[in-house]
């Protein structure tokens, strides 16, 4: 692939010579496959976000978990129950950051390294909202929605249509759809440009939950956008070219 297109467009990649295109085929596939590149219409690729990931771990200017940590310390603190930030890794939930509230509520499966499915939690259908139609269709026909409780979203279109009330409300619920006697609410955490990087949420009982609903939405919200700001404060200078290939996802 060229060096530098001057656009994030799709190229056609350039044969290399000595290199048989059966090889070639498979370097393209794995690269595909790990997110280094895209595969775009017509056999045309560009560079995946993964590389762009890369880039900014390097720059080390946004570290979301460090930004998060002293306000869901402060929002554990202040409520007592267990808050959560948690990243798509492969299309599944990667819990990246706990703390345990006073109440030490023990949600399973949601521990720190965990990858649970993501359409049964709270935090999974807020990464699942930021993906475009394609992706999501994707992601639906790849795999079956699992049945964890009576409530869980077993149905690709009442799972579209969840996901399209995320959009709009700016937060998603859990009403016992991983574990049944637990309710979770969580919002989405952005980068310094907009893009949804993570979610952050809050546990709690159901006995606790239901009378005080709307409370815990408003301040899962403000301590998502507490952090977003705290991404945005921290992250250095993003030069053009990041920011014409995240405009173009």
């Amino acid at each position: 692939m060229p060096a530098s297109t001057g656009s994030p467009s799709p190229v056609r990649p350039r044969p290399v010579r000595g290199l048989p295109r059966s090889s070639s085929h498979t370097l393209l596939a794995s690269l595909t496959q790990i997110g280094l590149l895209q595969c775009r219409a017509r056999g045309r690729y560009r560079i995946g976000w993964r590389v762009v990931e890369l880039g900014e771990a390097l720059r080390g200017t946004i570290d979301v978990r460090s930004c998060a940590a002293p306000i869901l310390d402060r929002l554990v603190e202040r409520y007592g129950e267990t808050a959560h930030l948690a990243v798509m890794d492969r299309w599944r939930v990667l819990y990246v950051d706990k703390v345990v509230g006073t109440h030490n509520l023990s949600v399973h499966g949601a521990r720190v390294g965990t990858r649970p499915d993501a359409h049964c939690t709270a935090v999974g259908k807020v990464l699942l909202a930021r993906c475009g139609e394609i992706e999501l269709r994707r992601y639906l026909a790849g795999r079956g929605l699992k049945r964890y409780t009576g409530a869980t979203i077993t149905s690709p279109a009442e799972l579209l249509a969840a996901l399209e009330r995320v959009r709009s409300a700016g937060f998603a619920l859990d009403l016992g759809e991983a574990v049944s006697d637990v309710r979770c609410v969580a919002a989405p955490v952005r980068d310094d440009l907009g893009t949804v990087v993570a979610a952050l949420s809050m546990s709690v009982p159901v006995s606790r939950f239901g009378p005080a609903q709307s409370e815990y939405a408003g301040v899962v919200v403000a301590a998502a956008h507490e952090v977003s700001r705290a991404i945005a404060e921290s992250a250095g200078p993003v030069d053009g070219a990041t920011v014409a290939w995240r405009r173009a996802s």
